[in-house]
């Protein structure tokens, strides 16, 4: 493999891993991190345990075929020919849901994707993970979470003036809530050409010629992640700094680290998070 790994980690915000909607590839071709999209619909996958359900969320189950597909994928594919390949394999494995999937998008199997091609020493992303290349920094957020984050911060704030405690939101997030319908209309944003349009896999048609393209030098330093960390930075310790920080200060995600869901009573922190720092050789 022409890449040296450093180090790489995926931390559940749940305490049980087997709840994670992250993902982390690595073979000879790829090093990929996936996040999957947290549930807002009731459905779970796969349907195939014997009583037609299944047990894992739709974001946990995208990763998990974007993982199986991410192996058998080209080595010389090229980065929209990578969305349109992994987009499929989301398409295959909602295809006896498809009409109900069309009706309630919430249900769809969805997931964003960052990954260094080793063919092409590019790195392609597609929706808003992050990365590092040699220092510098590429985000890559959604506009409509800023706003909706915006909003969620100001329901919180006339929460904590009506008399509401920081403890007793983090125990019942009314900001959640009332954004909550918003989030589920949001997703008729997705693919969209529009000022709250957003790229991410879903099986449905998308514009693969969105992919952002990061072309690597040689003998670079890289490090990709999924949004779980707030601040990326060189090393894992240092992000996991960063976030623990801003856990303490902020736990309702609604001030220094605004978003729009905030720590749960019991998880390790506000999302999951994925992490890997490599050198190219």
């Amino acid at each position: 493999m022409a890449v040296h790994i450093i180090e790489q980690s995926v931390i559940p915000k749940h305490t049980g891993s087997s709840l994670c909607e992250d993902g982390l590839f690595v073979n000879e071709n790829f090093i990929a991190v996936i996040d999957g999209v947290t549930s807002k619909g009731v459905l779970t996958w796969p349907e195939d345990l014997g009583d037609g359900t299944g047990n894992m969320t739709s974001g946990r189950y995208a990763k998990e075929v974007l993982l199986d597909a991410l192996s058998t994928m080209p080595s010389d594919i090229d980065g929209a020919g990578a969305m349109d390949y992994l987009n499929e394999a989301l398409a295959r494995a909602c295809r006896t849901r498809r009409s109900i999937l069309k009706e309630k998008p919430e249900e769809r199997l969805q997931a964003v994707i960052i990954l260094y091609s080793l063919c092409r020493r590019e790195v392609w992303a597609f929706g808003d993970c992050q990365c590092l290349i040699n220092g510098t920094h590429y985000h890559h957020n959604k506009a409509i979470d800023s706003l909706l984050s915006q909003v969620r911060s100001l329901y919180i704030q006339t929460e904590l003036l009506s008399g509401r405690t920081e403890a007793s939101l983090s125990g019942h997030d009314t900001g959640r809530e009332y954004i909550l319908p918003l989030l589920r209309r949001q997703l008729l944003f997705a693919n969209e050409d529009s000022p709250y349009g957003y790229d991410v896999l879903n099986g449905f048609p998308i514009h693969p010629g969105h992919v952002i393209i990061h072309p690597v030098p040689p003998c670079s330093r890289l490090v990709l992640a999924s949004d779980g960390y707030p601040v990326l930075k060189e090393t894992l310790a240092e992000s996991e700094a960063a976030l623990r920080e801003l856990i303490e200060k902020d736990p309702l995600c609604f001030r220094e680290n605004k978003g729009t869901k905030g720590l749960v009573k019991g998880n390790d922190s506000f999302d999951d998070r994925t992490y890997i720092r490599f050198d190219t050789l």
